[in-house]
């Protein structure tokens, strides 16, 4: 049970004061009598400069200003007192002290002054012994009712506030209604104001807010959490949308507070620019960051910290105070830059670092003004000493890469040999912005450059920073499209586009949906408000993979698997199962799992339906076969097939290509006990990770295919069961035990897979019915022609019959079909003997059969 009495803390005496009608209203009377004061003013003027009025009127107004100069002065004082002294008490102790369990501390002492009211309101409402205790209920209905502002958190979660405030009042009735009597909280109002104190601890905050509070109850209240539910929304969304409110209030007030320094810094100061040297040559050919930067406001930068800091540290040095960013494009590499720019103006940075111009050198316009070789040296050679003499210049030159190493072309130049004098000059300082292929392409083979040099890597930053910067973004599109973004097109952003636009990085991919999600949603189908199905929209043209209705489409397939996969295969009852009812325990997400969506390794014989299970998957899940990658993996023999697989620097790899191209696609490694055992170890990583990194450098996802690797490695073990009657249901374990023996594949490699499936050979009886599908193939093409093809027994068992082989299973009824019957027919079509409208069949000799 927690200490929690609001009566007895600092902050209830700002609620009792507030109740106070002149303190209460200080605010309101302070700008009444500073509008009569003004206006009593102007009157003045106009009776003593224009002689309208008499001097006793003049003397009147006189006395009538020094009274409302007085009243608004004291009412003025009266507000600050209240809210700088009574609405923050001084705090013994911190949140951080509270959770920590320090004894008797009395938890309501860290609540706001916004919370407390709604506290004060939910104790006196359940102040009596014939109510029962205090719900957290009743504390998120006093919150609604206490708290301005909070529309806009539910008017972003597409939430009825006025009839949330309807439900709870029901739900207040009830509550009177009940008998359990008693004073005191119940254990939802109590676990409440706890994960209240931990979410303002990670905040940061030094008292309980409104949010905080409001993020708790959404955990732990039940009638907010089925709200919640029933809108398809979560606890951590109230979360994130508080914590937007929460920082939209803090820019607009530190907006406001002009007279504070990092403002003033902000407007700039002639006294710095003094102090540097003249950079005419330069100013042509760059941007200026700091201008840029100060016209925009010095944005908040999303992420990227630590980036930042290592940067500033290394431009600080005395030495080799180069920094190279490196990331791929789209991680926020010049959001680092930002960074720094905003830092160094405010005078945030580190010595070395403030107040220095960022400048950013236009390499493009440069190369399109010189008509030599010689000419663009010697311009940059003189943009390079003027950096040197200003001494307060920090030089960005992005894609450096293009001007390293390489021969000339558009948009290439190598400038290694005029810049690499200048960096290790302590007055030279340069950020120099690259991609990894072009580290390693280019950068890294001239030793020269690189050493002087300090690399920065630029990750990609999380999901949770990628919504603070939709978060940001979003008034400014909203104004300019004028149109209204939900919280759930934002978290549907996020969601799909770490799911679908695999190639890209995050913030880019979720900034370029957004922007085109918008104009989707404000264009093509005329809505004031983006919601989610638009977001779905967008992704499914991008994806070509069906949005909206995939959830309960796949629901259907998963459910049915077994019925839709045999109407492709034959026999293979219990694989089929096993496939089935692994597919569904990994999709519905039984347990926690990082990897691909299934994973599979298929044994059996050959011809015995691994593979063309594989194809009914593709089919049946992904919608064509042609969603499958399909890989042979014998001709990954070698250590040097990796590259192959991979790629390498120029070169595209054979998986990872088209995974990142098409990363929602099945996934067909044809006999992988051939490939290579280094091979086979870096698919412990895909099958257990979800992910690969490629020759590249780049990370390629795997979480949205299914991975099947087929292998009749130890078939002969499958033959020699089926020769004892009974000895089938642990011939998967003998299977197991001869791989493992033999060394073809270690257990930890078997163990990665969601299910090992074995294959059975198949029967004559199963041949017979794959004839009959694969002539009902051949029946429906002839159809489209006109003609009518008979399927007889007769043909079923000549085929069978000329087919059959336990060892190679119906591999070779395709042949015999080609040979013995599709031959047939196509001589007889092309010879005229076939004509639309016949009706055909052919006999156990393969001889053509007209039928009337």
């Amino acid at each position: 049970m927690i200490n929690f009495n609001l009566k007895e803390t600092s902050i209830y005496r700002a609620v009792k004061w507030e109740r106070n009608p002149f303190l209460g209203s200080a605010k309101a009377l302070a700008k009444i009598f500073l509008f009569l004061l003004i206006f009593d003013s102007l009157l003045f003027l106009y009776g003593f400069f224009g002689s309208n009025f008499s001097k006793s009127s003049n003397s009147t107004l006189l006395g009538f200003f020094l009274i409302f100069t007085s009243l608004a002065v004291w009412f003025r004082l009266q507000e600050a007192f209240f809210d700088i002294k009574l609405k923050r008490p001084k705090l013994a102790l911190t949140i951080n002290d509270a959770l920590d369990g320090v004894k008797g501390m009395n938890l309501a002492e860290f609540l706001d002054f916004e919370t407390a009211k709604a506290v004060e309101a939910s104790d006196i409402f359940a102040n009596s012994s014939e109510l029962p205790p205090t719900n957290s209920t009743a504390l998120f209905h006093f919150l609604l009712e206490k708290t301005r502002g909070l529309e806009f958190i539910f008017a972003r979660d597409m939430l009825d506030l006025n009839e949330i405030k309807s439900i709870l009042k029901i739900k207040l009735r009830e509550y009177e209604a009940n008998t359990d009597n008693g004073l005191g909280y119940t254990q939802d109002y109590e676990d409440t104001i706890w994960e209240a104190l931990k979410i303002a601890q990670k905040r940061k905050h030094q008292q309980v807010v409104v949010g905080d509070i409001l993020s708790a109850l959404a955990i732990y209240d039940p009638v907010f959490q089925r709200i919640l539910t029933n809108a398809n929304l979560k606890n951590a969304d109230i979360e994130n949308l508080s914590w937007w409110l929460e920082s939209m209030r803090s820019r607009t007030k530190e907006q406001k507070r002009w007279w504070e320094y990092h403002n003033l810094m902000r407007r700039g100061t002639l006294a710095k620019e003094w102090t540097a040297g003249y950079t005419l040559t330069l100013d042509r050919y760059s941007v200026d960051w700091n201008e840029i930067a100060e016209k925009e406001g010095f944005p908040e930068i999303i992420g990227h910290q630590q980036e930042i800091e290592q940067a500033e540290r290394i431009l600080a040095r005395r030495e080799y105070n180069n920094v190279l960013l490196v990331g791929e494009p789209g991680v926020g590499r010049k959001g680092v830059v930002q960074g720094l720019v905003r830092r160094a103006v405010l005078g945030q940075s580190l010595p070395d670092v403030n107040y220095k111009r960022v400048v950013e050198l236009n390499m493009s316009g440069l190369m399109a003004e010189t008509k030599t070789v010689e000419e663009l040296e010697e311009v940059l050679d003189r943009i390079f000493q003027e950096v040197v003499s200003a001494g307060n210049v920090i030089l960005v030159i992005n894609e450096f890469h293009n001007f390293i190493g390489v021969k000339p072309g558009p948009g290439t130049m190598d400038i290694s040999g005029v810049i690499s004098s200048y960096l290790s000059l302590p007055e030279f300082q340069i950020v120099a912005i690259c991609s990894y292929v072009g580290l390693h392409k280019n950068i890294e083979q001239n030793p020269s450059v690189l050493n002087l040099f300090e690399k920065v890597e630029v990750a990609e930053i999380s999901e949770r920073e990628t919504l603070m910067a939709l978060e940001n973004l979003t008034p400014f599109l909203e104004q300019k499209y004028k149109i209204f973004v939900s919280y759930p097109a934002l978290r549907e952003i996020i969601s799909l586009s770490r799911r679908y636009l695999t190639s890209l990085p995050f913030p880019k991919k979720a900034l370029d949906l957004l922007d085109e999600a918008i104009i989707y949603a404000k264009k093509t189908v005329k809505s004031k408000i983006l919601l989610p199905d638009h977001i779905n929209a967008i992704i499914s043209e991008k994806t070509q993979v069906p949005m909206g209705e995939m959830e309960m489409r796949e629901k259907n397939i998963l459910l049915n698997l077994e019925g839709l996969i045999h109407k492709r295969i034959v026999n293979q009852e219990e694989a089929v199962k096993e496939v089935s009812t692994a597919l569904r325990r990994a999709r519905a997400e039984v347990s926690a799992r990082k990897g691909p969506m299934g994973t599979f390794l298929f044994l059996g014989p050959t011809g015995v339906g691994k593979t063309e299970t594989s194809k009914a998957l593709a089919q049946i899940y992904f919608g064509a076969e042609s969603k499958m990658i399909r890989l042979d993996m014998s001709e990954f023999q070698e250590v040097k097939d990796i590259s192959r697989l991979i790629g390498s620097l120029g070169e595209e790899g054979m998986l990872t290509t088209p995974v990142r191209e098409n990363p929602f696609s099945m996934i067909l490694l044809d006999e992988i006990e051939k490939a290579h055992p280094n091979i086979l170890n870096l698919f412990l990583q895909v099958l257990d990770e979800g992910f690969l990194t490629d020759g590249q450098g780049k990370k390629v996802d795997f979480k949205n295919s299914i991975i099947i690797a087929t292998s009749n490695a130890a078939y002969q073990v499958i033959l020699e069961s089926l020769k004892t009657p009974g000895e089938w249901g642990g011939v998967k374990q003998k299977l197991l035990d001869y791989i493992f023996e033999k060394g073809i594949f270690r257990p930890e490699f078997i163990n990665r897979f969601d299910a090992v499936v074995v294959f059975k050979p198949l029967s004559q009886d199963n041949l017979l019915d794959i004839a009959e599908l694969t002539l009902r193939s051949l029946r429906s093409h002839l159809k489209e022609k006109g003609i009518d093809f008979l399927i007889t027994k007769t043909l079923k068992e000549k085929i069978v019959e000329l087919s059959y082989n336990p060892t190679f299973g119906a591999r070779q009824m395709k042949r015999v079909i080609q040979d013995k019957v599709e031959n047939v027919l196509a001589e007889a079509l092309l010879s005229g003997t076939l004509k639309r409208g016949d009706s055909v069949e052919i006999d156990s000799q393969f001889q053509l059969i007209r039928r009337q």
